[in-house]
């Protein structure tokens, strides 16, 4: 080995065999540089604990930027995407989690929001979407609205109840299943009615003939030097009334129809390829409308303020901490009812109706009213479990008058057992604790 070294105190040297026949290693300030590295074993990188390799590990410069391969906080990282074979595919313990095209059998579980088009959904067992979709899997059966279909699709709307399956054999059914009738609809318009009772009636013409179709080439519109394609198409003329067309038309060019184009319902409106509109959902493209109206929202996110000027229809409104959902009011701190900013209505550790700044204000109420009972008393209309008071004079029941407590002249007790040669009550004749008492109202025997 022949060693050309300026500076022998800067190199160490132990096994090395020099066998090049032109430089290949250059080592600079701890830096080497080689054209080609070839392993005869694994590649180490050593340090003296895990914590010393902190962002240690492969690294790739332009001069300007490095991108690398490093162990970091117990796990390989990198700044770059890691791209795989096609053929290939991401593994845990030897087992496949993530190929090209799917996710490993070992993954049941995921945080996924959305999907794209399902070829197929599996459910292994019943299943609830929305709280009006239902599926069971025990009975085959699907209900909307219906959570007990007798078909195997059952639809339950304005308490009618639409099946479409088959309960014997060779014999489909679709129709009510209730005692109602049942509509067959176009254009939003009933075309025939079959009634409870078995009539059927149809509304409007009836016209029945043998119908043919046949397999044709295309119909070609042939533009020319002097006639342009444009008002060219297809057209079925009525005896009275205007035609039907389907023609191209220009400025802009399009294709025109006189009627609504219903679509197959797995179909949908395309724009360069990008659906904008199928039988349920617009577009993710389409990001701008202009509409008044919408169906039953499931959920309802609004990156900004929100006003409703007309109706709100939804099972729960939560405004801080007041929340209103379809069977309750449910606050966390004091609530309050106010008419022109006066407080008309308090919930708080008491409950309060009315203002006492506005005693005059009228109070109706129109029932049987119950104080401290559950149910009124039949043919009472105030009920009530304890002492009341009328301005000020405390009534009350007992079987002789009070023993104790703090009472005021005029206040009464009501003998809760009147017997002949015995009185109707007491009251009070002299205030204090429990004051002087008088008996009155004697009751003579019959």
């Amino acid at each position: 080995m022949a060693l050309n070294v300026y500076e022998p105190l800067k190199f160490r040297s132990q096994g090395i065999s020099d066998l090049a026949t032109q430089d290949t290693l250059l080592i600079t300030n701890g830096k080497i540089t080689v054209a080609n590295v070839e392993g005869t074993s694994a590649v180490k990188i050593t340090a003296n604990s895990f914590s010393e390799l902190e962002n240690k590990g492969f690294s790739w410069s332009d001069g300007r930027k490095n991108k690398g391969l490093f162990y970091k906080k117990e796990s390989i990282y990198s700044d770059l995407s890691i791209d795989l074979d096609e053929d290939q595919n991401y593994k845990i313990s030897n087992t496949t989690v993530l190929s090209l095209y799917e996710l490993g059998n070992t993954v049941v579980k995921s945080n996924l929001k959305t999907v794209g088009t399902l070829k197929t959904l599996k459910v292994a067992g019943n299943g609830e979407f929305g709280e009006f979709f239902y599926i069971s899997s025990d009975q085959n059966k699907i209900g909307i609205n219906n959570d007990s279909p007798q078909l195997a699709l059952g639809i339950r709307e304005n308490g009618v109840d639409l099946g479409i399956g088959s309960s014997k054999s060779e014999t489909g059914i679709i129709g009510t299943l209730t005692s109602s009738h049942l509509d067959i609809v176009t254009d939003n318009k009933a075309r025939i009615t079959v009634y409870r009772n078995g009539e059927v009636r149809v509304h409007g013409r009836l016209t029945a003939d043998e119908i043919h179709t046949e397999k044709t080439t295309l119909l070609i519109f042939k533009e020319t030097e002097t006639v342009s394609n444009y008002g060219k198409g297809l057209m079925w003329a009525n005896l009275k009334g205007p035609s039907k067309q389907f023609v191209l038309h220009n400025q802009p060019e399009r294709f025109y129809s006189t009627e609504s184009l219903d679509l197959p319902l797995e179909k949908s409106y395309m724009i360069d390829g990008r659906t904008v509109l199928n039988r349920n959902t617009l577009g993710p493209s389409v990001t701008t409308s202009s509409l008044t109206s919408v169906g039953v929202l499931t959920e309802l996110q609004v990156a900004g303020d929100a006003a409703v000027t007309r109706r709100l229809s939804t099972s729960q409104i939560e405004v801080g901490n007041f929340v209103i959902d379809e069977h309750q009011i449910t606050f966390q701190q004091n609530f309050s009812i106010k008419n022109s900013n006066i407080v008309d209505f308090e919930l708080s550790d008491h409950i309060v109706i009315g203002n006492y700044e506005n005693l005059s204000r009228p109070l109706n109420l129109y029932g049987n009213v119950t104080i401290g009972v559950s149910a009124p008393q039949d043919g009472v209309a105030l009920t009530v479990d304890g002492p009341v008071s009328f301005q000020r004079k405390k009534f009350e029941i007992g079987s002789n008058y009070p023993s104790s407590g703090q009472y005021n002249k005029g206040d009464i007790v009501w003998n809760d057992d009147p017997k002949p040669t015995s009185y109707i009550g007491w009251v009070c004749i002299t205030p204090g604790t429990p004051g002087i008492w008088a008996p009155f109202g004697a009751i003579t025997r019959t």
